[in-house]
């Protein structure tokens, strides 16, 4: 995957569709003309982060304009919630801003890609915004991929998330768990166990390997004794993993082993495939 892909598509590579340029002229709009964004995946706007951004728009202002475009009444924000919050919780009496015609998928795509881009969307709220883009305009997951910028395994992981229970889902947005440890979840299936065991991962501050742990089944009688893999072993583990998006265990003997690659629905499945296959 190229950088330029990772990155994921940015404003200019989106105006081609759907959306039209007038001239960029920043213009001073008052704040109480703006309206949020109805499509904005973010939920929460707070924290450390906005903190910092409010600091250094009360010493430096305001560097990067807001864009927006013309609603029913004034203006609906299509990118920069953070900055137009902070100048809101300042005060201030007007915002830079670029106007722009756009539609609502464009509008939609575009807050979409500025979280994405310029600071990371909690994963549950991210996969809230992809499944929103997905009903709204009826995309499939590669389609909504290509929307991003992302792999569509980045998309079908993210998206299984939101199987998980409420609770689980309250800890993995306030950063208790990561996504790792809700993928290992994932793996339970029955919902009083995943927030059992997330529970357990949050007063045990237990690894994500030891989270994985927990999802397997233990022998009657005598616990079980695992012996440590070694690391070469550990390593391709990781590789595989990373490649495919998914669990993989390998088992290795003295001259014969398996390859234990975990799928979460028909569509993982595919995805794994076209993986393996390299498309």
């Amino acid at each position: 995957m190229t950088e330029q892909k990772k990155l994921g598509r940015g404003f200019e590579d989106l105006a081609d569709d759907g959306m039209s340029f007038a001239a960029d002229e920043v213009l001073q709009v008052p704040l109480d003309s703006i309206r949020p964004n109805r499509f904005q995946p973010r939920k929460e706007i707070t924290g450390t982060a906005f903190e910092n951004l409010k600091t250094s728009i009360a010493q430096n202002g305001i560097l990067q304009p807001v864009v927006v475009r013309p609603g029913e009444s004034g203006y609906e924000l299509i990118a920069g919630e953070r900055r137009w919050r902070a100048a809101c919780e300042l005060e201030l009496e007007v915002i830079p801003a670029i106007i722009r015609q756009a539609d609502d998928e464009k509008a939609l795509e575009l807050a979409l890609v500025e979280n994405i881009q310029r600071e990371d969307l909690n994963p549950i709220d991210r996969a809230m915004a992809y499944r929103q883009l997905m009903n709204t305009f009826g995309l499939t997951q590669e389609e909504a991929a290509g929307r991003v910028g992302q792999e569509r395994s980045t998309v079908a992981n993210t998206l299984r998330l939101l199987d998980l229970p409420e609770d689980v889902r309250e800890m993995l947005r306030d950063g208790r768990l990561l996504m790792g440890h809700a993928r290992a979840l994932l793996a339970l299936k029955d919902s009083d166990a995943i927030v059992k065991a997330a529970g357990r991962v949050v007063e045990e501050g237990l690894s994500v390997r030891e989270t994985e742990g927990l999802s397997e089944p233990r022998r009657r009688g005598r616990p079980r004794v695992r012996r440590q893999k070694p690391p070469e072993i550990l390593d391709l583990e990781s590789r595989l993993r990373m490649r495919l998006g998914t669990k993989v265990e390998v088992r290795a003997g003295r001259r014969r082993g398996r390859i234990i690659i975990e799928y979460y629905s028909p569509d993982d499945l595919d995805r794994i495939i076209d993986s393996l296959e390299g498309r």
